[in-house]
């Protein structure tokens, strides 16, 4: 489905899922080539696409309807109740390997999730809901499905309303607000974002990067009566697994945790989770590690399942070996290491190179491999770090041919979506190696933050 945001594209994605197909999302404002490789990747039957993509993907055997035509066309068969183990969507996030991941989500997982988050957040006739996504993000699937089974409206916004979010929720009257943290920090940049200016506001939710405790304070002081929920859950848990409504007093107050964030706060009922360290099982601090009925069943190719899967051996907790079935009672690990506090979880960080940048979830490996791939480029380092607004920005180092860097962006346009395209590029003759010899990211950082500072 070329996720297009118009009426043909929300009429398509319910249709998919009532006719007991699989969606697949493709980014409109992905290049040709990354979206013919999720097609291929996810398997396609057919698409519903217009334009160049539709043309470039009916060249390689992929049944191509008209969206249009297919509102037009007659009603597809009826849906399959008595499958919940059946896919309802896939999405692909960003792999360590240069490659997508595919990730299919269930209608068993779907349904386990909505079952928690309709009820908590109160939708239903009168609730307004905002929708921020992309919907290749999955928080996206709660805007839809979260509105359209509840008699809730789906408020999509036009391209330039998410320019001013202040704007967007207050002339739309929204009561919902779901988006990334850093949609606050615009707001709060434009001026907008001032004591009292959301006041249809009834609840407001953040999902997909740490929510700063400063950010936070100053979206309540701007929506008072509505509760702030900090949202946490990878796309493998079927979008959110845990959260945390933070109090007016709590965010005033402050909590004294050593990077001043909202805690995520407690898994939610039916999950069951642990937390992994060095040693096997953590108890204070470690690897979350969750499973339960919003645990996705493993990825689309089983060899992206090596390594992100535990299970209990005798009294500790072991990795699912390559080869080995994905089973039920098998614990995904998703990679952040958080700290039990009296709030709940607290997330400090990640195990390894994976950042997420405006919510979307990247393997910085994955855009050093794009790089790579690039003629006249020799080696590459990419790293993450905080512009002068606080934003997170990937900064490239780049070794090879002279002029090859000035080619860079325009190469990196062309294969993979706008997030995975640093925002800035810079020739090294050389990158730095630590005491193994191996890339010295630390120094990689250091570099990038007095570049970007000054």
């Amino acid at each position: 489905l070329l996720a297009t945001p118009d009426l043909a594209t929300y009429v398509g994605y319910l249709a998919i899922l009532l006719c007991g197909h699989a969606a697949v999302p493709l980014g409109p404002d992905n290049p040709t080539a990354f979206n013919v490789a999720v097609a291929t990747g996810a398997g396609l039957d057919a698409t519903l696409a217009a334009g160049p993509l539709g043309e470039d993907l009916a060249t390689r055997g992929i049944a191509v309807l008209d969206p249009g035509d297919a509102m037009a066309g007659p009603p597809g068969p009826a849906a399959d109740r008595g499958a919940p183990d059946r896919v309802a969507y896939i999405l692909f996030t960003s792999g360590s390997t240069g490659r997508p991941k595919g990730v299919p989500v269930s209608h068993r997982n779907l349904s386990a999730y909505l079952d928690v988050v309709v009820p908590r957040y109160e939708l239903g006739p009168g609730a307004r809901l905002s929708h921020t996504f992309a919907l290749t993000f999955d928080p996206s699937v709660f805007d839809i499905l979260g509105a359209l089974t509840t008699g809730s409206c789906l408020v999509v916004p036009r391209r330039r309303e998410l320019l001013n979010p202040v704007g967007y929720a207050s002339s739309r009257r929204l009561t919902h607000w779901y988006s990334v943290p850093s949609l606050i920090s615009l707001a709060r940049r434009l001026g907008s974002l001032s004591a009292g200016s959301l006041p249809t506001l009834r609840r407001s939710m953040f999902i997909g990067e740490p929510l700063p405790r400063d950010l936070a304070r100053a979206w309540s002081a701007a929506a008072p009566a509505a509760p702030l929920h900090n949202i946490y859950g990878p796309t493998e848990l079927t979008i959110s697994c845990a959260e945390h409504v933070a109090s007016a007093a709590e965010l005033s107050a402050g909590d004294g945790s050593d990077n001043d964030t909202v805690p995520i706060g407690l898994v939610h009922p039916g999950l069951h989770w642990v937390l992994l360290d060095d040693d096997g099982a953590g108890e204070g601090e470690g690897e979350l590690c969750v499973r339960g009925p919003q645990r996705f069943g493993g990825y689309l190719d089983p060899a992206d399942n090596a390594d992100r899967f535990v299970r209990r051996r005798g009294d500790g907790l072991e990795p699912v070996a390559a080869g080995e079935a994905v089973g039920p009672d098998d614990w995904y690990r998703t990679g952040d290491r958080v700290r039990v506090t009296s709030d709940g979880l607290l997330h400090i960080g990640r195990v390894d190179r994976q950042v997420k940048v405006s919510g979307y979830r990247i393997e910085l490996g994955h855009v050093e491999a794009a790089l790579r791939a690039t003629a006249g480029v020799a080696d590459v380092g990419v790293v993450a770090v905080p512009d002068l607004g606080g934003q997170l920005t990937l900064v490239a180092f780049v070794t090879g041919e002279a002029g090859a860097i000035e080619r860079l962006p325009r190469s990196m346009r062309a294969v993979v979506p706008p997030y995975l395209v640093p925002g800035r590029f810079v020739s090294r003759a050389a990158l730095p190696l630590n005491g193994s010899g191996k890339t010295d990211y630390v120094a990689l950082r250091a570099s990038a933050k007095r570049l970007l500072h000054g």
